[in-house]
């Protein structure tokens, strides 16, 4: 069976000097289960991404960040099962995964980057997330070569959107199991102010 995780990818950015330095890794998975370093690289592209100073103290750059109302970041939604990976290309950005929650939901498709594209195909009760263009809509000039290379992990549409709306469960639980800790040396207030604003940037709900 198949499964799908929040990521974010390529955090090539200046890391805070406030934080233990961290080894660069090109796709970080988000979750309950995140480490420290998970949540310093992720950190370290929230604020890159958005061009924020992140060379100044932490409050400082917590009360720029809480000031920003929309965020852009690398990523989006991983599909997995024991064999294949599909990870979210070019101009994806984790921001926008509820988009694809909601594509599911109205068996319609979305935007999962570009070089290659990753597409939706809607087959009775399946939903098949293909490694690239399979129908040729947007890539024209795929080689025979490529069209081999193609394929698809596949997911009962119920399953598939159960897993999706777990996305938001686990973007909440990174947050408090690990992002949290890296910025607990700030007040509390601001913490909550930036949990809030974390909340707005992914589209998550809270009770």
């Amino acid at each position: 069976m198949g499964r799908v995780s929040a990521v974010i990818q390529d955090p090539y950015f200046e890391q805070p000097p406030w934080l233990s330095k961290i080894e660069y890794r090109e796709t970080i998975y988000l979750s309950k289960s995140s480490t420290l370093e998970d949540a310093a690289l992720f950190f370290t592209l929230v604020c890159g991404y958005n061009h924020v100073d992140v060379d100044r103290k932490p409050a400082e750059v917590l009360n720029e960040l809480i000031t920003i109302d929309e965020v852009a970041i690398s990523g989006g939604i991983a599909f997995e099962d024991k064999n294949n990976v599909i990870l979210p290309s070019c101009c994806c950005g984790l921001e926008n995964w509820r988009d694809v929650l909601e594509a599911v939901i109205s068996k319609k498709d979305v935007w999962l980057g570009h070089d290659p594209f990753p597409t939706l195909e809607y087959v009775n009760d399946l939903v098949r997330v293909w490694s690239d263009d399979y129908s040729g809509t947007m890539r024209k000039d795929l080689s025979e070569q490529e069209l081999q290379k193609m394929f698809y992990i596949e997911y009962n549409r119920n399953d598939l959107i159960n897993m999706l709306q777990a996305i938001e469960t686990d973007l909440l639980e990174f947050y408090k199991h690990s992002l949290e800790k890296i910025i607990c040396m700030t007040d509390d207030n601001l913490n909550e102010m930036l949990f809030l604003k974390y909340c707005k940037w992914f589209n998550l709900k809270i009770s």
